[in-house]
């Protein structure tokens, strides 16, 4: 299965962040806890870490978008097949 993920809420007063750069790109494995991409707020500039291993399937956001808290900003399949699924889902 892919599933996508948010944007997190890093402090109190947060109500968005834009998207500095993307590390891991679509197609690459990902463990728990591996730095995606960087993310600055209006206070800092914060990693953002896959929450589950898998396969980033799409950033969903480019590089220099600002988004809000809680916008969905990748997808990570669990494996191979799941990643395949969802490329052909999304005609890439």
């Amino acid at each position: 299965m892919a599933q996508s993920f948010p944007l997190p809420k890093w402090g109190v007063t947060m109500e968005e962040g834009t998207i500095l750069e993307w590390n891991v790109q679509p197609g690459e494995p990902v463990e728990e806890n591996t730095v995606i991409g960087q993310v600055e707020t209006d206070k800092i500039t914060v990693e953002f870490v896959s929450p589950v291993k898998g396969i980033l399937a799409a950033h969903l956001v480019e590089p220099g978008t600002t988004v809000e808290v809680g916008e969905d900003i990748v997808v990570i399949a669990d494996n191979e097949e799941d990643y395949e699924a969802y490329k052909k889902l999304k005609g890439s």
